[in-house]
Parts: C-alpha cells; structure tokens; sequence
C-alpha cells in the first residue's frame, strides 16, 4: 500500500471521528459532561495539578467522555432499531440503553474518587 493512501484513509478516519464527536455535542448528557470537564479543567490548573495527579485527572476526564459516546450510540441504535421495526416501547430496549447508561455512571463515579484523591488535599 502507498503512503498516500494510507495517510489519506487515515485522514478520512480522523474526520469521521471528529464528526461523531460533533454529533454528539449536540446532545444534552455530552454537554453537560464537557462542561464538568471544563470546570475539572480550571480546578487543575487553577491548583497546579502535576504529574501522575494530572494523569488522573486527564484519563478520568478521556474516560467518562469516552463512555458518554458510547452510550449515545448505543441509545441512537437502540432508537434507530425500534423505530424501523415499529416495536415501540420494548422492556429489552430499555434494559440495553439502562446498561449504558448505568456504565456511563460507573466511570462517572470513578472519575469522581479521582478527583476526591486529586483535588481533596488541596480543598482541606
């Protein structure tokens, strides 16, 4: 394979990534998770947050979003699936979107342990 088209897919590749993203910012739950990561953002360098601290900080911040756009695709092929098939409100729909959405939480919550092991001794 030729550099130039490697380098092209994987240009295609970033775009599509970084489109799904921009899809995803237009929903709610993602905004409101950007803006906790914003704010967790001026925490951190408002209180100089370094090394593995920061590490903390950053893989938190990469994970709860990370999983935020899972869950919105799973919760936009779950509604994707009963609307084409005309199945309406169905119990095993809402028990997969209750699944990502309950993973959604777990990070949450982890990055919040994080950030009391992060930012704590300096809030004290």
């Amino acid at each position: 394979m030729r550099i130039g088209a490697w380098a092209v897919r994987l240009s295609r590749s970033f775009r599509f990534a970084t489109r799904g993203i921009w899809v995803a910012g237009r929903g709610a739950n993602f905004r409101i998770q950007l803006a906790s990561a914003g704010g967790v953002v001026f925490l951190t360098v408002a209180y100089g947050i370094t090394g593995s601290h920061l590490g903390l900080v950053v893989v938190s911040i990469a994970a709860v979003l990370s999983a935020e756009l899972m869950n919105t695709a799973i919760e936009r092929t779950c509604d994707f699936i009963a609307e084409l098939h005309g199945i309406g409100r169905d119990p095993r729909i809402r028990d997969i979107k209750d699944l990502a959405a309950g993973s959604v939480l777990l990070v949450a919550l982890g990055a919040l342990v994080n950030g009391i092991i992060v930012f704590g001794p300096e809030l004290m």
